[in-house]
This record gives C-alpha cells, structure tokens and sequence, in this order.
C-alpha cells in the first residue's frame, strides 16, 4: 500500500512542474509535459525510489491484519408513535339527562 506521504509528495512535484513547465510553454503543453511520465523531476525521482522500497518491505512484512467492524447504530431524536384509541363521548344537547331546576332559585333577602 502506497502510504500518504508519498501521494502528498508526489502531488507537491506534479504542482511544482506544472507552474514551471507553464512559464516556458503554453498550458496545454506544460500540462502534457508533466503528466506524460517522460520528463520526471528531482522529487519525482525520489518518491518513485522510496514507492519501489515500500512495495519490497511490504512484500517481507508478513504481520497478519486487524479487521474491525462497525455497527451501524440509530439514533432516534423522538420516540416511536404509538397509537391511541381516544374515547368518543357525545355531548349534545339531547344527550343531557338533567335539567335545571324549577322554579330557579332566589336569594332571600333579610
């Protein structure tokens, strides 16, 4: 496996190439003469020497691999809806079984 320096690396000496092959050439050209493999640069050198060597090592190195799981785990934010059956009460008018006194009452005065 290629490690991350050497992608950062290699990006850093493609963006260097780029910016100098573009003062002497139009862009197209200065992109076409860095990224054709053909005309590497000093750091080029070096990450493909050190990527060479990694593969080697990595060859060797015989250390068995973790493999860790993930579970997926849910969040919930609100709690599930449970339904509930309301009571239906009808209070019309007809419905009422009382009615008001007769005669209303009054208040004695003294």
């Amino acid at each position: 496996m290629i490690g991350l320096q050497w992608i950062a690396l290699q990006s850093i000496a493609w963006t260097t190439m780029l910016m100098q092959n573009s003062k002497r050439a139009p862009l197209r050209a200065a992109i076409s003469q860095t990224f054709d493999g053909a005309h590497p640069c000093s750091l080029c050198h070096i990450v493909n020497k050190a990527k060479s060597t990694e593969r080697k090592s990595d060859v060797q190195l015989l250390a068995p691999k973790i493999d860790m799981m993930c579970v997926v785990r849910v969040n919930r934010l609100m709690p599930r809806f449970s339904h509930f059956d309301y009571v239906v009460r009808d209070f019309s008018f007809f419905e009422i079984e009382y009615s008001p006194p007769v005669p209303p009452p009054r208040f004695a005065l003294m």
